[in-house]
This record gives structure tokens, sequence and C-alpha cells, in this order.
């Protein structure tokens, strides 16, 4: 996505982007194996039940793994690995959180969905290095804020994300 295609999104109130969560807005805390991370609550769509991914039928060449939400397929992102693990382990109880930015839109691989809180903005940590973080919230203990923007621009470098 270009920076013109971006400030066409934000001016037309389509997407807050990276903005930082501000005090108070409601976030999702979900639990990813040992991880556990923050959803801007704006960007989920939905909470549905773990689907078996598969590989998209169309791609030539490497691609997110798909499931089919409504007829759409849509990538598949798991948190785990996301978050730094080796990888990501599929389990029966595991959820889907279904991400929309716009037009973009696609599906978070999490083992839970635990609540929503609200938001306790935190300063970075001095180590913090630029990437898939919005920003960090005191929700029993620093956590990290997923930025959902860039999360989402993962998917578009595989040809998948856009809705249809």
């Amino acid at each position: 996505m270009t920076l013109a295609e971006v400030q066409v999104q934000v001016r037309a109130g389509v997407s807050r982007g990276a903005a930082l969560p501000l005090r108070g807005d409601p976030l999702v805390l979900a639990r990813s194996g040992a991880f556990r991370l923050l959803v801007p609550l704006e960007f989920v769509e939905r909470v549905l039940p773990a689907a078996l991914p598969t590989a998209r039928p169309d791609t030539a060449g490497p691609a997110h793994p798909v499931v089919s939400v409504g007829g759409t397929l849509l990538p598949v992102l798991f948190a785990e690995a996301l978050l730094g693990a080796d990888e990501a382990r599929l389990r029966a109880g595991d959820q889907l959180l279904q991400l929309r930015d716009g037009a973009r839109q696609a599906l978070l691989w999490v083992s839970a969905v635990e609540e929503v809180v609200g938001c306790e903005p935190l300063a970075a940590p001095a180590d913090h290095r630029p990437g898939l973080v919005a920003g960090f919230s005191d929700a029993d203990g620093p956590l990290a804020v997923l930025d959902v923007a860039r999360a989402l621009d993962l998917t578009l470098a595989t040809g998948t994300g856009e809705a249809t």
C-alpha cells in the first residue's frame, strides 16, 4: 500500500492504522501458547472457532494459509509465530480473531480470547524495536498491543488479504 493510499483511508476515517491506543480504548486480551497479547477491539470483526487452514488454491509459490469465512478466503496469521515462537502449535480449542482494517482482512490464530480490557498505556521498554507493536498496556503486566495494520501488511506481500 502506498503512502497516498494510506492517507486517503485515514482522511476517509477507514482506519486508525498504527495509531497508539489511548487510555481506556478497549483491547482484546488473547493468549497464544505461552504468550499473551492485546488487539485493539476496533479491528476485531468477530471471534470464530479455529478451522484447519489450507493452501490458497490459486497461488504459485509461498503464500499464507487461508480459511474460508462466508465464502471469502482469508489469510491466517499465527500469533505464536508473530510473537517469536519457533513453531505454532494448532490445538482443538483454538480460536480465530477476524481482523479488519478498511477493506483488508485476515484471521489471527490464538489459543484463546480471554477478555476485553481497557488500555492503560505504558512507555515502550528501552530495548523495544519497531515492528508489529503499536504500543504497550498494563493489563495484568506490561503486554504488547498488536499493530493490526502492519500485521495485515504481511498478508499483502503474498497477494492475499483484500476483501472480495
